[in-house]
């Protein structure tokens, strides 16, 4: 049966494959030409459709370069936003005008960096250019061959490493494997903490087959904070748990060990809240009930206080930290 389902994707997996690699081939053998900036250029990107990690670590770089006081801008394609062209975002922009993403970032970064949506990657690295920004943070550009890149990060899921997979629709791959020879670092995002050696030396052993030689490879994890108030009163111990981040399973299993979750409701990767929804989930809260959820989902579910403010709702705040190399060693 397994055998079967493969043998029926591998022609729509050979023509996938196909097209990304005519692309590759294109800028590999300089018949296209990536443009050149003044402005540093820091790419953070997967091979895997869907999430890997990709918004804590633009952060965390983000949260390095504000330690040290450059001025850079963090550049998104603003996915599923309502907008179309080039925005700066400013404080009236929410996730329907840039997306969920870029208003995250905007948030939590507005008073010390520019935040730039864009389908078009090199028009917003022109106005960075223009404008005499020190450092673009590039979210999901890994694919994007366009422009030339100072640092091109690959993230990859520890718990589904890129190895592993197959180029879609055969697996859950972009392209493929083989153009991890790209990157100049591998982190690998979600890792545990007591992660045994030699698990590691498995995963750098089968890593470094597709990686240019000497390509570092760094191992994060994903820290919770304490919980932040959207609306209403204190968190209580009994909670409903939202989320339309990609794969949320170690969420909820940091929100099991912490509260009672009576009821975990997923939505798709990037959903975009209805009231509809809301009215559907304030039924289900109480005065002893609360609501909690991600970041990502924050920033979306404050835009409904009228259906949501008097009810008690948190989300979690997260951040990376690196079990001994750091990524911003690698910075310059």
């Amino acid at each position: 049966m397994y055998s079967f389902k493969k043998i029926i994707l591998f022609l729509p997996s050979l023509i996938f494959g196909f097209f990304s690699s005519l692309k590759i081939f294109l800028y590999k053998n300089n018949i296209l030409r990536p443009k050149k900036y003044k402005t540093k250029i820091i790419s953070i990107g997967n091979l895997i459709m869907g999430g890997a990690g990709k918004t804590p670590m633009v952060e965390y770089i983000a949260n390095y370069f504000i330690s040290q006081n450059i001025h850079f801008a963090i550049i998104s394609r603003g996915y599923k936003r309502k907008t179309k062209g080039m925005i700066v975002a400013a404080n009236s922009d929410n996730y329907l005008s840039i997306g969920d993403e870029a208003s995250q970032y905007n948030k939590k970064f507005s008073k010390k960096a520019e935040i730039i949506v864009s389908e078009d990657r090199n028009i917003a690295l022109r106005y960075c250019d223009e404008n005499s920004i020190e450092y673009a943070i590039m979210d999901d550009a890994f694919q994007n061959l366009t422009f030339e890149k100072n640092l091109n990060v690959l993230i990859s899921s520890f718990n589904k490493p890129f190895f592993f997979d197959d180029r879609f629709p055969m697996g859950m791959l972009r392209e493929s494997k083989n153009n991890a020879k790209r990157a100049d670092i591998l982190v690998y995002s979600n890792c545990s903490k007591n992660i045994s050696e030699q698990k590691l030396e498995r995963f750098k052993t089968k890593s470094e087959y597709y990686l240019k030689p000497k390509t570092p490879i760094l191992y994060s994890f994903i820290e919770y904070k304490r919980p932040v108030k959207i609306f209403g009163s204190r968190l209580k111990k009994d909670v409903i748990v939202i989320s339309s981040i990609a794969y949320p399973e170690k969420f909820y299993k940091y929100i099991n060990s912490k509260y009672n979750a009576i009821e975990k409701i997923q939505f798709k990767d990037h959903y975009n809240y209805l009231g509809d929804d809301l009215k559907v989930i304030a039924k289900k809260l109480s005065d002893n009930i609360s609501l909690i959820t991600t970041e990502k989902d924050a920033v979306k579910l404050c835009e409904f206080q009228d259906i949501l403010s008097s009810y008690s709702v948190y989300y979690v705040p997260i951040s990376v930290k690196f079990f001994d190399n750091e990524l911003s060693n690698y910075i310059e």
